[in-house]
């Protein structure tokens, strides 16, 4: 082989490498790619409300539950007492508010009756007025009809006076008073604090975390058990800076996860992270409420790694998930290539 055939040969050779690196960067930057990624789901922490002893508890550790089916009971005796003492005093309040109406409805009947007294005084002193001014009344039958009137006119102010009262003490005479109010506020509550000691699970999930037995002794804001949401499933990866910037919402995704090989999952992609904890190697700064991504190596300036949201869809039951998988994700960012009219899909 001469030199020129060689020389032909190392530059086609090269040629070929280009194109070949040149593919594999436009695949690269087309279907982003990552192995630093898990599996994550909602996990609902489960603790108790009100104070007491463990009476039912069907469940069991790392078993799978429906939404609404009984996850423990506490013993709810005292409570009931509690409700139906409430019952009785709002009962008693009713009675209470009974007798204040009654005791309006007798202070007007009062006012009704002194008024009609007034009204007879009144018109006796219209009669005897103009005897008494010509002389032709004795003098005591004038002061009996004079003291007749003023007793009458005092009458209806004490018979004003007791109905202001009695309507006072009463207030309103329907759902509307204070006392009836504040009498069904308390059944109210006593029947809240009843309905948590019976404890059902709020989501789909399995039981986790499960730290009580049957006869321990519940106390207010313990955790109990935890449940993992099965309906919330999702892969979290984490993306360089460089690639986010053709990551879309909705863009298909293909997952692979080690615990299953060759299974492919299918989810499209929901939401990209809009901030990480800053971390340097002077130690990283106070929890901001975002995540935190420790850089790969300290002594080297690299790129960032933002969260990126994957939503599965079409979930397989003879491949259970569980919350912390690892996974590897590619992102096929062609989806968005194809409708040029600026639409990117929304996130399922």
């Amino acid at each position: 082989m001469n030199r020129i055939q060689r020389t032909g040969i190392i530059g086609l050779s090269i040629a070929v490498a280009a194109i070949l690196a040149a593919l594999y960067y436009r695949h690269y930057e087309r279907y982003p790619s990552t192995d630093d990624a898990y599996v994550d789901a909602d996990v609902v922490g489960i603790v108790a409300q009100v104070a007491g002893p463990i009476v039912k508890l069907p469940i069991q550790d790392n078993q799978a539950i429906r939404a609404g089916e009984l996850l423990f009971e506490i013993d709810p005796r005292p409570f009931r007492i509690d409700v139906e003492q409430a019952r009785a005093e709002l009962d008693e309040t009713g009675d209470d508010v009974s007798a204040l109406a009654d005791a309006v409805t007798s202070a007007e009947a009062g006012v009704s009756y002194r008024q009609a007294q007034l009204r007879l005084a009144e018109a006796q002193w219209k009669r005897v007025e103009p005897l008494a001014k010509v002389g032709a009344l004795p003098f005591q039958d004038h002061d009996k009809a004079v003291a007749g009137l003023n007793e009458a006119r005092a009458g209806v102010i004490d018979a004003k006076a007791q109905l202001a009262q009695a309507l006072d003490q009463l207030g309103e005479a329907d759902q509307d008073n204070p006392q009836i109010r504040a009498a069904v506020a308390q059944l109210e509550y006593a029947e809240l604090q009843l309905s948590y000691t019976t404890v059902t699970a709020s989501v789909n999930g399995f039981v986790t975390d499960l730290t009580l037995s049957l006869g321990s002794y519940a106390s207010v804001g313990s955790p109990m058990l935890s449940l993992v949401n099965t309906d919330s499933w999702r892969v979290v990866a984490y993306y360089k800076e460089p690639q986010l910037q053709r990551i879309r919402p909705g863009q298909p995704v293909r997952v692979y996860l080690p615990a299953y090989p060759g299974v492919r999952f299918e989810g499209r992609v929901q939401g990209i992270g809009w901030g990480i904890e800053q971390q340097d190697s002077e130690g990283e700064r106070g929890p901001d409420g975002v995540p935190s991504v420790s850089p790969t190596v300290d002594w080297v300036r690299m790129a960032q790694r933002f969260p990126v949201r994957i939503t599965l869809v079409d979930r397989d039951p003879a491949h259970p998930l569980r919350k912390g998988m690892r996974a590897s994700v590619r992102i096929d960012t062609t989806a968005d290539d194809a409708s040029q009219d600026g639409g990117t899909g929304g996130g399922s």
